[in-house]
């Protein structure tokens, strides 16, 4: 008689009509655009390994694994030439699109970059910075200068500071 979670793994596997597709783990030897090529542990090196499930063009969400870093993969079909990359433990460069919305985290440059159809976060601390450094308020004597040379070396290390993590 089988035990209760193997009686359960049967029971899940026909609900679901799953084949007994385990995962496979290997190490990232090249990056193009959504494949990549991958090393097995017995030295076969399979190449065109899905970084999304689907190929449709649209790049929703694409996770870029780190050349050198291990992945887990599971192939759709049962074949070695359908693999897809399911984990990784190194992520080089994470980009999310969905309804103009863009985010994209790339470690290679150390940089993030948030932006939709209309602007980017980049943009909107670019514009803050010019009207910061061009600012004028109304005094009894008529409008005032630009700001002090203190604070217009404080507004160029904030333009700085976010120029340095935001592309």
């Amino acid at each position: 008689m089988k035990d209760k979670y193997a009686q359960l793994k049967d029971n899940l596997r026909k609900i679901v009509a799953a084949n007994p597709n385990l995962p496979i783990t290997g190490k990232v030897t090249e990056v193009d655009d959504d494949t990549c090529s991958v090393l097995l542990p017995g030295g076969l090196e399979i190449p065109g390994v899905l970084l999304k499930a689907t190929q449709d063009g649209e790049d929703n969400l694409l996770i870029m694994p780190k050349i050198g870093s291990t992945v887990l993969m599971l192939s759709t079909d049962g074949t070695i030439g359908n693999m897809t990359v399911i984990k990784c433990d190194v992520a080089e460069k994470i980009i999310f699109n969905e309804n103009g919305l863009q985010v994209e985290i790339d470690s290679t440059d150390g940089k993030v970059k948030i932006e939709n159809e209309e602007t980017s976060l980049k943009d909107l601390f670019q514009q803050l910075t010019d009207i910061l450094q061009q600012l004028k308020v109304y005094t009894p004597a008529g409008p005032s200068g630009t700001p002090l040379p203190d604070s217009i070396i404080r507004i160029n290390n904030f333009e700085n500071d976010f120029k340095t993590i935001l592309k």
